[in-house]
């Protein structure tokens, strides 16, 4: 074991002895939203069952349980957890999505448990100027068929909501940072360590800053990504995870622009081999009209596979989204999206256009 890890567990050991045994003032709070939209396809490759549907988005349909409370030294302590709609649907399940504890304080926040990254949350862009559906970074993934595995929104290897330690200091004159420890990719909740995840020791750190340059709202993002990498089938011997993420959010008035760029280097790719793990580029525009918005948006990505050849995804989108009245919005997303693995024949390569309608309360 490394002695950085035996050192952080000494630390964390110490730390957690020192809390408060009982709760005071406890407050709970329970929160959540439904969302359900119709999704049309039209594709030069549909799958089957793809064609129509409704259903429930998964990552908008929530149940969050939330228990705050502050001790008598001043130590801010809590616990979350948040409850999702099953990604594999069909059965009316669900599945617990992020479980974890919080500590705060003057020093900051530490969460332990099942939550999302630094890098990924931290993250601004193109992607954080669309409306309600997300456009590019929402669902059309869902019902469109993509040709070949290149990213066209993030970075390699994310540990996402695994379980981790994370740490977010507090805001310096607008900068603000965050660090996380995650032992395996794959591992969360109350799920333990297999040997089998795609990425393992994984170190993710971010710094964001915002400002306000007169009536311009400026916030920048810049995420690192280290891993321990392996791919679990062959055994061949693959290059650590090393990937970039970083973009920009300007705001004049109700108009917002976003841009953001993800380098993924030779992240997980097998030694010997032609293999580039790609880039990425996304843009957004976004407009709030006064009772909801009016959102555009165009993400790109590309990667080198083992033998030369190379995946390749566009994604352009229009969205909308309207308040009915407090709590209750209407929504409509059109996605058009082109991919290919690079290889040529008809089997290679898909277009197609997804339009998404919906609704969605909040609660």
């Amino acid at each position: 074991m490394r002695k950085s890890w035996l050192t952080a567990g000494t630390i964390l050991a110490g730390f957690v002895a020192s809390l408060p045994a009982h709760a005071q003032n406890m407050e709970m709070t329970f929160s959540g939203s439904l969302d359900y939209q119709f999704q049309f396809a039209d594709q030069d490759q549909p799958s089957a069952g793809t064609g129509v549907n409704l259903s429930a988005v998964a990552d908008q349909s929530e149940l969050i349980w939330d228990a705050r409370a502050t001790a008598d030294n001043g130590l801010q302590y809590g616990a979350s957890i948040e409850w999702r709609f099953a990604s594999n649907g069909g059965n009316g399940g669900g599945t617990f999505d992020e479980a974890y504890l919080m500590f705060g304080g003057g020093w900051g926040t530490l969460q332990v448990g099942s939550v999302d990254d630094p890098v990924d949350e931290m993250a601004t862009g193109g992607h954080d100027v669309q409306a309600h559906s997300e456009g590019f970074d929402g669902e059309f993934g869902n019902v469109y068929t993509q040709i070949g595995d290149a990213g066209f929104l993030g970075t390699e290897a994310s540990s996402d909501d695994a379980n981790k330690i994370a740490y977010y200091t507090p805001n310096f004159g607008g900068f603000e940072a965050g660090f996380a420890f995650t032992p395996e990719s794959n591992v969360s909740l109350q799920s333990q360590g297999t040997d089998t995840s795609t990425a393992t020791n994984i170190l993710e750190s971010s710094l964001a800053y915002g400002v306000e340059l007169g009536d311009v709202p400026v916030t920048a993002s810049l995420g690192y990504r280290h891993a321990d990498a392996d791919d679990n089938t062959s055994g061949s011997d693959v290059e650590d995870v090393n990937a970039w993420r970083t973009g920009v959010k300007v705001g004049f008035g109700p108009i917002e622009l976003g841009a953001g760029y993800g380098y993924n280097g030779d992240s997980a790719c097998q030694k010997g081999t032609q293999c580039d793990a790609g880039e990425n580029v996304q843009l957004g525009l976004g407009w709030d009209y006064g009772a909801g918005r009016f959102a555009i948006g165009y993400a790109t990505g590309w990667e080198t596979n083992n033998d030369g050849t190379e995946d390749s995804i566009d994604v352009y989108n229009i969205s909308m989204d309207y308040t009915v009245t407090e709590g209750l919005i209407a929504y409509g997303d059109l996605v058009h999206a082109r991919s290919d693995n690079g290889t040529a024949g008809a089997a290679n390569e898909n277009e197609g256009t997804v339009l998404l309608v919906g609704t969605a309360v909040f609660f």
